[in-house]
């Protein structure tokens, strides 16, 4: 009875562990991607850009 009771608490903690890995390496992998995409960094700029644009002009038109 005990065996049975230890075999299903590693099982449990496998599991666990498995599931805590799993998502550290996904973040990661998400961090990663989101560092080696350049381009991804310069349509967010170009957007910033032409809002701030945008912005500048409704403030000279007010005054």
């Amino acid at each position: 009875m005990d065996f049975n009771i230890v075999k299903t608490g590693a099982f449990i903690t496998l599991i666990i562990v498995y599931v805590t890995v799993r998502k550290l390496f996904k973040k990661f992998a998400d961090f990663t991607e989101y560092i080696g995409n350049p381009s991804q960094y310069e349509e967010e700029n170009e957007t910033l850009r032409t809002k701030i644009v945008a912005l500048e002009e409704k403030i000279n038109i007010k005054n």
